[in-house]
């Protein structure tokens, strides 16, 4: 089965619209509280592929957990190199912190032996050709015997830079308030 039919099977199973929603002029994120209503960006469009096709090569599902998992996974292979779409995995790894700690750390992890997707540079038709065994061939532990120290600070590292993203409109609220308290007394 190609990865082409993973992703329909995928989106399937977890009611994603076709393609991902690749046409959608705008995409929600389920929050605790409620839904985000955002728009789908074109960098956002050419990169949601290779997201999805994530979840199915880390056999990670939808749920907060999974996208935590995958987020981490993510920063952790370089998917930083796609900016603005990193600010997403950034905030996600970031509430994962205090969400699921657990999948923040194992997906980082998995991610740091992993050559991730993105760094495949493959065109969208090649890649969506392939097998998921010739995927795994590709991705997986291609630095597996990289040093665990090395780990550890680079995972403090993002965690810091995530939390910093994922804070950041509590700090700016906070900022506005401090200077709009004193201006008032």
């Amino acid at each position: 089965m190609t990865l082409r039919e993973h992703l329909d099977q995928f989106y399937i199973q977890y009611d994603i619209p076709a393609e991902g929603g690749v046409n959608d002029k705008t995409f929600e994120v389920p929050l605790p509280a409620f839904k985000l209503t955002l728009p789908n960006f074109p960098w956002r469009k050419r990169m949601l592929y290779i997201h999805d096709l994530e979840h199915i090569l880390n056999q990670q599902d939808t749920t907060w957990q999974g996208e935590i998992f995958i987020a981490s996974w993510e920063i952790s292979t370089g998917y930083y190199r796609n900016f603005p779409i990193i600010v997403f995995p950034l905030w996600t790894m970031g509430w994962g912190f205090w969400k699921h700690p657990s999948s923040v750390f194992s997906g980082f992890s998995k991610g740091y032996s992993d050559k991730g997707i993105a760094r495949l540079n493959m065109e969208q038709g090649e890649l969506l050709d392939l097998k998921l065994s010739d995927l795994q061939l590709l991705t997986l532990n291609k630095r597996a015997n990289r040093s665990k120290i090395i780990l550890y600070f680079k995972f403090m590292g993002w965690l810091l830079v995530s939390q910093t993203v994922f804070l950041s409109p509590i700090i700016a609220l906070a900022s506005f308030l401090s200077i709009f308290l004193k201006f008032l007394f």
